[in-house]
């Protein structure tokens, strides 16, 4: 019965938000190096409503991130633009805005599609980012990659060595270089390799959200600032607790928390920080010096409080 109820309010959330807030959709989670990957964007409007959006052109703006890197990890200029097209559909008193990306990686990793930015009758606002894992396509058992075909031809006449030498010394010089090279490649394979300082989920979250205070980035452009420390919390909050929040509204991400039975303080907490965020990402509210220091502080208590005890070995 609990299972029932969460889902019709999950459904009833996303209905009630549709029309305030941009829509993502991407074809696959998961995508092949060289497959094609599709994503598409929409928005309901009102017939007065103008949109305005500049698509990206030659490749998608993406990072490419791991379990031992920050957050906001390297950048990815392997996800080309194969094609974009974008349409307007009336009906009635609304209209639907819908862009559809076709986009190709050409190598692997965890990859965060960067959040585009549009303006909604000269207001700018951000669509969400996308999480999507890009690998290579696996070797089939069974099937040959390579066909190699040998022959020989037999010496016509007695095998004399001082005339071998002399016409084929280029091929006895390839074979010492080739054993020199496996030789030397042997050597730098035996050295181990250097292991980067390993740090716990915790340690990465909280240095992503120092990083992020200390661009003062809030004091140009507030918009961009709290869009970054909602994909920071959400993150961290999906990989915590093994859920995928990236994608969901606060509504849906406060439903899903309580479902985890968490503590109460941190649930308010929570909500608390995200209610301030969507009012300056949607209702283009300004916060002054003050809230954005409790925001930050707000975002490191709830990753403290929410992380496990940290225990040293002796």
């Amino acid at each position: 019965m609990k299972q029932l109820v969460l889902f019709v309010a999950l459904i009833s959330a996303r209905v009630l938000t549709m029309a305030q807030e941009p829509n993502t959709y991407v074809s696959s989670k998961e995508i092949s190096v060289g497959g094609i990957l599709e994503v598409q964007y929409e928005i309901s409007l009102s017939k007065n409503q103008h949109i305005t959006f500049n698509p990206p052109l030659g490749y998608f703006p993406c990072n490419r991130i791991s379990a031992k890197s920050n957050l906001k990890g390297t950048e990815f200029k392997e996800l080309e633009i194969l094609s974009y097209s974008d349409t307007i559909v009336d009906s009635g008193e609304s209209k639907l805005w819908r862009a559809n990306f076709k986009l190709i990686p050409w190598d692997t990793g965890t990859l965060v599609l960067q959040p585009l930015p549009y303006s909604l009758d000269s207001q700018m606002s951000y669509f969400t980012s996308i999480l999507v894992q890009s690998t290579f396509i696996p070797a089939k058992k069974g099937v040959r990659i390579y066909d190699i075909n040998e022959s020989s031809t037999p010496f016509k006449k007695e095998l004399v060595w001082t005339e071998l030498l002399s016409k084929y010394w280029w091929i006895l010089l390839l074979f010492l270089l080739i054993g020199l090279f496996i030789v030397v490649y042997k050597k730098r394979a035996n050295v181990a390799p250097i292991e980067p300082e390993s740090i716990t989920l915790k340690q990465q979250t909280l240095q992503s959200i120092e990083k992020l205070e200390a661009k003062h980035q809030w004091r140009t452009d507030q918009k961009l600032h709290y869009t970054e420390l909602s994909f920071i919390l959400r993150w961290y909050l999906s990989t915590r607790y093994k859920i995928n929040l990236l994608e969901r509204t606060t509504f849906e991400t406060i439903l899903l928390l309580r479902a985890l039975k968490l503590d109460e303080y941190l649930i308010t907490q929570i909500s608390l920080i995200f209610k301030e965020v969507d009012a300056v990402k949607f209702a283009n509210s300004e916060l002054p010096s003050s809230e954005h220091e409790k925001l930050i502080e707000w975002s490191k208590e709830v990753v403290i409080i929410s992380s496990p005890v940290e225990t040293s070995h002796v």
